[in-house]
Formats: structure tokens, sequence, C-alpha cells
């Protein structure tokens, strides 16, 4: 049903390995905190330079199985699409080769399709609901720190669901970045120039992007995070505050997650709700909102549109709707999804 960790490998390398022109597959700098190699894709078709960037990232909580599987199938049809001109169709929705030519010769498509490799060994060997990476938490009986709390944005300030006991599933972690499966994506960001990233989790059906620790307004640009006072491990203190973000931001995130969440309807008529990361619940340190504040903190960083996509609805319980039995219409939807990001990512 769901590929382990070694398969999710395997078949990147078979794409690599028959279709160099297309897709190369590279280990990333540091292994999971278990040693297990991560690994990534990258998908391109033709030369030249100045292409947009978009990375992809998958599995960075463990018990969302379908989201890696998914990431992987996406890029057999892109490459089986350009290879022999047949159309992408995901239940309702075509995507023409013509869309995916243009996609793949303009685009540089970065997919990290399991962030967290020994969580994901856990999830389907011993604990189907495990969430963070493997960490083993000195002085604590409890192992694990959530990487997508993990990053520097507020990393530490518990505002909402953050934490800082070990024991927590949403626990931050020892200091920002102390994970080497979170530091694996900061470098993809570093190294490659990404205008848009997304990371992919289950479930709520939902397009999120900034900001996820308090809500996002338009009219005071003094209003920004890299000013914000806060105590670690402590929430902000200021219950009105605002985070600001320029017009234009705003409007390319809701067009484009409009875009996404038609995409995705189309499939077979799901709707998805566009919204910022607070409108789910208040966080801080994570990877969508870190990748959109990197320019915002320093200048001369690349500037990078964040995203969450969270995948498939609720379906009656926690295990059934983090890796049900059937995930094909959602990652299906979801794929429609991402192909539209793709597209909107490729224009100026």
């Amino acid at each position: 049903m769901y590929r382990t960790v070694s398969q999710l490998d395997a078949a990147g390398g078979t794409l690599a390995a028959n279709f160099p022109q297309l897709c190369s597959q590279f280990v990333l700098p540091e292994p999971s905190v278990r040693g297990r190699p991560v690994r990534a894709l990258r998908l391109r078709a033709g030369g030249g330079g100045n292409r947009r960037g978009v990375l992809l990232a998958g599995g960075t909580h463990a018990r969302e199985l379908m989201n890696p599987d998914l990431l992987i199938e996406m890029a057999v049809d892109l490459v089986a699409s350009y290879l022999t001109g047949k159309d992408v169709i995901l239940g309702g929705r075509t995507w023409p080769a013509a869309d995916i030519r243009l996609i793949l010769e303009t685009v540089d498509l970065y997919l990290l399709p399991c962030v967290n490799p020994d969580g994901r060994h856990r999830v389907m060997t011993v604990d189907g609901l495990w969430r963070k990476n493997r960490r083993n938490n000195p002085g604590t009986a409890c192992d694990g720190v959530d990487l997508n709390r993990n990053a520097d944005l507020l990393w530490g300030v518990t505002e909402g669901q953050t934490s800082c006991s070990p024991c927590a599933d949403i626990y931050c972690g020892p200091s920002a970045f102390s994970e080497p499966e979170s530091r694996n994506v900061r470098h993809l960001l570093d190294v490659h120039s990404i205008d848009c990233f997304a990371d992919v989790h289950s479930y709520s059906e939902l397009v999120l992007y900034p900001w996820g620790h308090a809500p996002t307004q338009t009219g005071d640009a003094t209003k920004r995070f890299t000013t914000l006072p806060t105590t670690k491990c402590q929430p902000i203190t200021d219950a009105s505050y605002a985070e600001y973000m320029t017009p234009s931001d705003l409007v390319r995130f809701e067009t484009v997650g409009d875009r996404i969440v038609q995409a995705i309807a189309d499939v077979r008529g799901r709707h998805y709700t566009r919204q910022t990361g607070i409108g789910l619940y208040p966080t801080t340190g994570t990877l969508s909102d870190y990748a959109y504040a990197r320019h915002i903190a320093d200048s001369a960083r690349h500037k990078t549109y964040g995203y969450t996509l969270e995948t498939g609805p609720w379906q009656g319980t926690a295990a059934d709707s983090f890796h049900p039995a059937n995930p094909e219409p959602v990652k299906r939807e979801a794929e429609s999804g991402l192909l539209a990001l793709i597209q909107q990512a490729s224009a100026p």
C-alpha cells in the first residue's frame, strides 16, 4: 500500500538511472538522526539558465504516509508525459502534455519525498501514529522533535501548537535547526534559487500560507517578527499583534492559492480551503513560514513563497485520516494542486 523508505529511494533511483536527461537523484548533506541517507530528486528538461526553482517536501511528519508516495508518483507522471507526449489525466482534470513540457523546460523542480525517514520507518513498523523524528531527548523517556516546529522563525515561542516539552508531539527541539532533517530543507533553500516551496502534509483539505504565528496584515510595515519582543518557551505577549506582509505578496498568495484549490476541485469535486496558517492553529518554527521569512530577515536571501498543503479529509479516525486505506483519490487531487502551484511559480 505505502512505500517503505527503501522503496521510495529505489523508485527515485530508477527514474534517475533510466531517464538521466530529465531526472537526477542526490543525497543531501546530512543523514537522519538514526543514520539514514536522505535523498532528493531534481527534474528538469533542456538547458538554459535563469530558471524558476520549486521545492516540494513530504513526510515531514512521519505518520502522514501518502505524501511521499504522492511526490514520487508525480515525478513518474511528469517524466512519462514529457517522453510520450501524453496528457496527465487526474480524474476530471487534464493537464495537457504541452503544459507539462513547458513546466519541465522552464522550472528546476526539486522533490524531497521523505524529509523524515526514521519517523516513517517507525510508523510502518512500530507505531502508526508517530509524528516526530527519532532524536533521543536526554534526561527524558521521550524521543523526537517536531521537524515542523524546528525552523528559525520565532523558534521556541510557544504560540498555539508549539511546545518546549520534549514529550510533546509538537516539541520544537533544543535549538533552532537542531535536527539534521530540518537542516537538509534549509540546505536546499540555501543552495538553490527556490522561488516557491510547499510542505505537503495531511489532513484537513487546506491550502495554507503565512503567517502561522499571528494574523496577516498589510497596513503597518513596522510589525515584523524581526523586531517582535518574545521570550523562549512563552507565547507572544501582545494579543493584538498582527504580522505585516506586502499587499502584492498577499495578493499572490491568495491568487495562487485559489488556483491550487480549483485544480484540486477539478479532480473529483473536493473543495479545499485557502487560508493563512493561523487559521488552522497558531504555530512557530514551521518550514513553509521560514521559507518565506528568510528574505525578510536577510534581504540578501532569495525570496521564496512558502505554502503548506494539508491533503485529504478527516475520515473518522486519526489513523484513517493520516494513512487511509485507499489514498489514491487524495494523491491524484493533491498532484493536480501541486501542478497548479508549479505552473504559477513558473511565472515571474
